[in-house]
């Protein structure tokens, strides 16, 4: 029997500066619609994670664009199988 699961996906396309650096530059983070929830459960916007997370790398994020929704189904038997393969 196969069983899937449905992830939530929000892609954010981001703007960063390289506090290191200075060098400006787009980039792009993938969040699950859980994380952000869980975010909204402690008090944080879904800007104030991304920053929080870009922040941690040593980057200063200077604009967030607009979230692209997908949501994907996932074969958790062929996960499985592949992270079991030695």
């Amino acid at each position: 029997m196969t069983t899937y699961q449905n992830i939530h996906l929000r892609r954010f396309t981001v703007q960063i500066r390289d506090e290191r650096t200075g060098e400006v530059r787009q980039d792009a983070i993938v969040l699950s619609k859980e994380q952000l929830q869980a975010a909204q459960l402690c008090g944080q916007s879904s800007k104030e994670l991304i920053c929080r997370l870009y922040n941690r790398e040593g980057y200063f994020v200077l604009d967030i664009g607009k979230a692209e929704k997908r949501t994907i189904p996932l074969d958790l038997e062929g996960v499985f199988n592949e992270v079991m393969v030695d």
